[in-house]
């Protein structure tokens, strides 16, 4: 008996960390747009059939394109941890313009940490997305 309060309390630390953790920053949340950019790429590059994104490591721009007439609005979803593995900033870059439309966003990242991000299509605003329109999931250190 001893052994599972001990299991459980460690399982409820370990869920509060985590927890702590992802809800200790204020999520952003932009819409991007900017019809150029300042930044010269090089882009690194994730897409499908419903959206791509892009993103310059040169200058923090992110490019969000909507590639589908779906009623959807595309964006990109971003995470930035520091060189400890926390996670510092989040947030989702939208491009409402509509089906065959790209915008722009300009970030300022701190130098040295790790970006994760993804291009993604929902309902603007919304929560909840099917990560089926999703790309896979780009690494890169800013």
């Amino acid at each position: 008996m001893k052994r599972m309060a001990t299991v459980a309390a460690a399982a409820a630390a370990a869920f509060t960390l985590l927890t702590s953790q992802a809800s200790a920053i204020d999520w952003e949340h932009d819409v991007a747009t900017a019809t150029t950019t300042s930044s010269p790429g090089p882009w690194q590059v994730r897409g499908n059939i419903f959206v791509s994104g892009l993103f310059a490591k040169n200058g923090d721009w992110f490019e969000v394109n909507d590639l589908e007439a779906d009623d959807q609005s595309a964006f990109v979803m971003w995470e930035l941890r520091n060189d400890s593995g926390v996670l510092v900033r989040g947030g989702k870059i939208w491009m409402t313009k509509g089906n065959g439309e790209g915008r722009y966003q300009n970030k300022n990242f701190t130098e040295g940490y790790n970006l994760k991000w993804r291009a993604c299509a929902g309902d603007y605003g919304a929560t909840w997305y099917d990560a089926f329109t999703c790309t896979e999931y780009a690494y890169t250190e800013v």
